[in-house]
C-alpha cells in the first residue's frame, strides 16, 4: 500500500450545503440517487491532530473521481456523497475501508464507526441530515468498526405521468382506456386521456406540459395521422419526455421500419394481447427506477 500524504485540502460543511441543494433536486428531475455516508473516530477524544489529518488522507486516497469528502464543522466527522450510488456500494466502499485500516498496522490508533443515509426523495434538509447522522454516531451503544443506517429519505417518490390514447375506434379507444386505467406502476401515477383522431389530440395541447408523456397512438387517424404527429413530437424541444407506442395493422418490416427511424419507442401489430402490451408498458417504466 502507498504512503499516505497528510493534507489538509479538504472541503468544509458549509461549501457543500450548495452542491448537495444542487443534487437534491436531480434526484426527482433526474431520477438520481445519492448516498450520503458519515464517519467518526470511536476514540475521537483520546487523538491527536495527526491521526485527524491521517484519516482524512486516507479517505481522500480511497474515494472515486465522483464522490466528494468534506469534514463537518465541529472537526470530529467526516461526510462522504456517492452520487448515483446505492446503500449496497456504499456499504460495500466501508467494508473494504474498514478491512484495510484493521489490517495495517500503521492505522492501529484509528477506530472508526460509520452511518449510511441513501437519498431517493428531495425531502431533505442539508442541515437535518447531518444532525441525524452525528446523533446515530454519537451514542455509545454504537460498536467500533459497525455501520448504522438512516432510512428517513429513501422512499421513491410518486411521478405523474400524461398518458394520451388516441385510437379511431370507440371501443377498442375504451378498452385501451380501461387497461392503462387499472395499470399499477411502482412510483409512477398515470393520468390517462383518449382522443378520436390526431387533430383533437393536438388541439388540447396536453401534450405541452412538462411531464414524462406516454403515448399509444394508431398509424392511421383521421385528420392528423399517427406518423404526421409522431414527426412533430420528435421534433419538439423536449421530445426526450416522450414514450411513443405505435399501433398498426400493417404487419411487414417496412412499416416497422418507417415507424422506428421515425421515433417510435415499440410497434404493436394488431390484435395484439392486452396482457402483453401491460407488460411493455410496465418494463418500459421499470427501467426509469433502476
Amino acid at each position: 500500500m502507498n504512503e499516505i500524504k497528510f493534507t489538509h485540502d479538504i472541503m468544509q460543511e458549509h461549501e457543500v450545503e450548495r452542491y448537495f441543494k444542487i443534487w437534491r433536486e436531480s434526484v426527482i428531475r433526474s431520477r438520481l440517487t445519492i448516498t450520503a455516508v458519515f464517519l467518526k473516530t470511536a476514540n475521537a477524544t483520546q487523538l491527536n491532530e495527526n491521526v485527524n489529518d491521517q484519516v482524512t488522507s486516507f479517505l481522500q486516497s480511497k474515494i472515486r473521481k465522483t464522490d466528494l469528502l468534506f469534514q463537518l464543522s465541529d472537526g470530529d466527522h467526516w461526510g462522504i456523497f456517492f452520487l448515483q450510488s446505492s446503500d449496497v456500494e456504499a456499504r460495500a466502499f466501508l467494508k473494504r475501508i474498514f478491512a484495510i485500516l484493521k489490517a495495517e498496522r500503521k492505522f492501529q490508533q484509528i477506530a472508526l464507526k460509520a452511518s449510511i443515509t441513501e437519498i431517493r426523495n428531495n425531502n431533505v434538509i442539508f442541515e437535518e441530515l447531518l444532525n441525524k447522522n452525528k446523533q446515530m454516531l454519537s451514542g455509545d451503544e454504537q460498536l467500533t468498526w459497525s455501520i448504522a443506517e438512516v432510512k428517513d429519505y429513501c422512499e421513491q417518490p410518486t411521478e405523474l405521468v400524461k398518458v394520451s390514447i388516441i385510437e379511431q375506434n370507440a371501443i377498442f379507444r375504451q378498452v385501451l382506456e380501461s387497461t392503462l386505467k387499472q395499470i399499477n406502476i411502482p412510483y409512477f401515477s398515470l393520468d390517462v386521456k383518449v382522443y378520436e383522431d390526431g387533430y383533437s389530440f393536438l388541439q388540447s395541447d396536453d401534450y405541452k406540459s412538462g411531464h414524462m408523456h406516454l403515448i399509444l397512438m394508431n398509424d392511421i387517424l383521421p385528420l392528423k395521422n399517427g406518423l404526421e404527429i409522431l414527426h412533430i413530437l420528435r421534433h419538439m424541444p423536449n421530445e426526450k419526455k416522450f414514450i411513443i407506442y405505435m399501433m398498426s395493422e400493417r404487419n411487414s418490416e417496412g412499416a416497422a421500419l418507417n415507424a422506428y427511424e421515425g421515433g417510435v419507442d415499440e410497434y404493436i401489430v394488431k390484435p395484439f394481447n392486452l396482457r402483453l402490451l401491460e407488460a411493455k408498458i410496465k418494463r418500459t417504466f421499470a427501467r426509469f427506477w433502476q
